[in-house]
């Protein structure tokens, strides 16, 4: 086994990793939760499916040979095996959220992104340590292949769970909040199950499968980023009007690229300390955005409170900014 190969697929892990994080444009997680469920998918989700799957190719193999053995484990053993393994990690990051959020009002898991992040985190890291598995039995050429074709596979699959967690947050009702991550959880074990009998059945054809999901992966990110931007413009509006926000900020906020080329000006212009005050305000004005449409769902004290101090933190950050008077 080649440890420059192997480095080089595990570079292209991190890398996806820090793309599909970096993608949630407006209220990125914190990078110690992204590791931690990438780590769980690298160790973890892999030895409880090597453990799983492995007994029931052996219990299928003597009951019906190692043909339908193959098979049937491919099919419908590993889709439950590995999802609900990569989808444990979900499920803690989640409660670990819930519990802060009951706190402090500060919610880290919530919306269809932040569970494309996570889902697609513990989904890298698995996909790496099975390539590894699979280099070891069957060569470089079926490492490269899978690296270069399925390297997004597992995090598509485990995005779907993620999602039915992150959407628990933006609806009201308490049964929607129980059945949506059993949903994503059986869609992830679904969509596994479709890819795999489709390699089965088909060999290379599963890649263009595996195409198709990746454009719908795509299609998500870019449908749940519009519904960000709507919101921030939404919640935002009447802090105009109380004075929180400057009708200049609020003209930039909900566009991500105008606050980037705002950034630059400021950077390349040599004004530093404006720079790093622009950065703190407008994160603390996204965060109080999307703060406030969560109030009205779930954590409702908590938020309502968050809100409150959010909006003294933007004066305080503008203080700052203002010439002491003598």
């Amino acid at each position: 086994m080649s440890v420059s190969l192997v480095g080089v697929g595990i570079l292209q892990a991190v890398l996806y990793l820090l793309f599909i994080r970096a993608a949630d444009l407006y209220e990125r997680e914190p990078l110690r939760y992204v590791v931690a469920v990438f780590v769980w998918g690298f160790t973890v989700a892999v030895a409880i499916s090597l453990v799983f799957n492995t007994l029931a190719s052996m219990t299928l193999s003597a009951m019906a040979g190692a043909r339908v053995a193959n098979v049937v484990t491919a099919v419908l053993v590993a889709p439950v095996v590995e999802e609900s393994a990569k989808g444990l990690a979900l499920g803690i990051i989640f409660a670990i959220a819930y519990i802060v959020a009951r706190r402090g009002g500060e919610v880290e898991f919530s919306g269809v992104m932040d569970g494309i992040v996570y889902g697609s985190a513990v989904g890298f890291g698995f996909a790496i340590a099975e390539d590894i598995l699979y280099y070891a039995q069957f060569g470089a050429e079926t490492f490269v292949v899978r690296r270069i074709f399925g390297g997004f596979g597992h995090a598509a699959f485990t995005s779907l769970t993620g999602i039915g967690f992150g959407l628990t947050t933006w609806v009201r009702y308490r049964a929607l909040k129980v059945l949506l991550p059993i949903v994503g959880l059986i869609c992830a074990m679904m969509l596994h199950s479709l890819f795999n009998l489709t390699a089965t059945l088909f060999g290379p054809v599963a890649y263009v499968v595996m195409l198709f999901v990746l454009l719908v992966y795509l299609a998500l990110i870019v449908i749940w980023l519009a519904v960000e931007r709507r919101t921030i413009r939404s919640e935002l509006r009447d802090e105009v009007g109380a004075g929180v926000i400057t009708p200049d900020e609020y003209r930039i906020l909900p566009t991500y690229f105008r606050r980037k080329v705002y950034y630059l000006g400021l950077f390349f212009s040599g004004k530093l300390p404006t720079w790093s005050r622009a950065h703190r305000l407008h994160r603390t004005a996204v965060d109080l955005a999307f703060t406030k449409r969560l109030a009205r769902n779930s954590h409702a004290g908590p938020q309502r409170f968050r809100t409150q101090k959010l909006r003294g933190r933007i004066r305080d950050i503008r203080a700052a900014a203002s010439p002491a008077r003598p």
